[in-house]
Formats: C-alpha cells, structure tokens, sequence
C-alpha cells in the first residue's frame, strides 16, 4: 500500500466532495483502518515469538474489507452521530482500498470480497517508487497545511458508549478480532501472500511464486531473499546486492533456491519514514479531539 502519507490528501478532498459536513478526526481514522492489522501485527512480531505464516493469515483475513467494515461500525459508536461517522468511515476503507489497489504489488493486493472470494485486487499502475507517489504525498502535504490554518480538532460529537450501545461495541469488537481465525483457512488455500508455496516445503519444486518488499542477504558471495517468514531462500539468476529491497518473481528449482524471473528493486527508508510520521500526526490530531471532548471519556 502507498505510506499513510499518500493516502491523507486524496482521501480527504474525496470524503469532503462526497461528504461535505465530514468531520476532519474521523476522515483521517479512515485513512488508517484498514492498515491497524500490519501496524499490530509490527507490535506483535517486536514483543514475541509466533507462527509467521498464522499470524500473517490472521492479519491478511482482518485486513479485508469485510472486517474493516466491522472495526468502522464499533468505532462510530464513539460518537453521538453513530450512522454518520460510519458513513465517513466505510467511505474512508473504501477509498483506502482503491488507492492500495493502484500500486503494484507482487502477490499482494487488497481483499474486497473475502472471505466469499481471494482473489487480490491489484491494478498495478505504478510502484511506489514512480512519480504518482510522490505526487499523493505531495497533496497531503498540502492538505495537512490547510488544515493546521484552517481546521481545529473537535471532540464535541465524541462519548463513552453506555447500555446497549457498550455492549454492541463489545460484541462488534470480539468480532473483529475472532472472525480472521475462521477466515484464515481460505486464505490458506487461496496462497494468499504466497503462504501456501511457503508453507509446503517439500512441493515447492516447480512452483512460482511473488515475493514483495523483501530483503537481500550475500552469504559467501551468493545473493539470498531473507523472505518475511524469517527463511533465506538462495537466488540464482541474478546479481542483487547486500541489503537491496526488492519485489522478486520466480520459480522454484529447489525447495530451498529459487531462479528469479523478474526483479524490482525499491527506494529503502522514504516509504517508512512517511508513514511514521503520518501516523504521529494522525494520533496527535486523535489526542487533541480526546482532550477537548468535554469529560466524554
């Protein structure tokens, strides 16, 4: 997915075209949910030790839209125009998905009808290395000086769920975090992410396979894709150097070597780097609108 920079600006001149009375807090929770599974997932890997393969299952099933529609529903009952602000958000996960969906990523894409169908959706019209990035980043930038000047955080319309509306929460939240295990079966079979090919090690001779965003390790001066399941897989066909981040096509010649058939090597550090900081701002805005919201919390 493009960096949560590059999703700010369009997003929010779309949400403000389609919605006009949208409020700034709530376009900008829509700009992040539909990612709050890698960011967790982040935390996960940092504080313990789990199955790489289920948890990437687990948090490609909560990615979808089905569960972001979900996780949408239980936060906009945080504000007292509960169908309004869930109308901002599913705009704000749609909007989020089409983006994704335009940047080309290998065996990746966004998951629109799981867990009916696996299919990603991938257009793949630019990498995020190509000028249409920079661009969107561009429009945010933009977007986020008109609102230091122009916008105020407002926590007026936020509160504390009570009675029936806590417990629909609750239950909307349990949802959310229990569904993806029932879901991630399908993902499995679907090779979602590769996780099949990987998983199987034995029958992957002869198998293709998309790799995206992974790093380059030289072990006596022969190239290895440290893949994010933790494994090196040796490389032939090609000359990548230490530490380059790449996107790899290939196919197996032995469970554990892989001939590379296509390679994009990606710019290191501008992607992260921007959704870093775009997440701080998002969280500082969030803060703001929490310690203005009157004693609601």
């Amino acid at each position: 997915m493009p960096a949560t920079l590059g999703h700010i600006g369009a997003q929010m001149l779309l949400t403000r075209i389609g919605l006009p009375q949208a409020d700034t807090k709530w376009i900008l929770a829509g700009c992040v949910i539909p990612d709050l599974p890698w960011i967790l997932q982040r935390v996960v890997h940092a504080v313990g030790d789990v199955p790489v393969i289920e948890l990437r299952l687990y948090v490609v099933a909560q990615s979808s839209l089905l569960m972001s529609l979900v996780l949408c529903a239980c936060l906009a009952l945080f504000s007292r125009r509960a169908v309004s602000v869930f109308n901002v958000l599913a705009l704000g996960a749609l909007l989020h998905f089409a983006l994704d969906a335009l940047q080309t990523k290998w065996a990746n894409g966004v998951l629109l009808f799981a867990p009916l169908h696996w299919e990603p959706l991938n257009f793949g019209l630019f990498w995020p290395e190509d000028w249409p990035t920079y661009a969107l980043y561009g429009l945010s930038l933009g977007v986020a000086f008109w609102m230091v000047f122009r916008d105020a955080p407002n926590g007026d319309d936020l509160l504390r769920p009570r009675g029936g509306r806590a417990g629909a929460a609750v239950v909307l939240l349990a949802v959310y975090f229990c569904a993806p295990l029932a879901m991630e079966k399908g993902a499995f079979a679907a090779n979602v992410h590769s996780t099949k090919v990987l998983a199987e090690y034995d029958q992957r001779v002869g198998r293709e396979i998309g790799i995206d965003r992974n790093r380059i390790v030289v072990e006596n001066g022969a190239p290895y894709l440290r893949v994010w399941t933790g494994e090196r897989i040796a490389l032939t066909n090609t000359t990548l150097g230490e530490g380059a981040l790449v996107s790899v096509k290939g196919v197996f010649e032995t469970p554990s070597t892989l001939r590379v058939e296509d390679v994009h090597l990606h710019a290191s550090g501008v992607r992260d780097i921007a959704s870093y900081v775009s997440l701080l701002a998002i969280a500082l805005w969030w803060g703001l609108c929490i310690a203005r919201a009157r004693g609601a919390f």
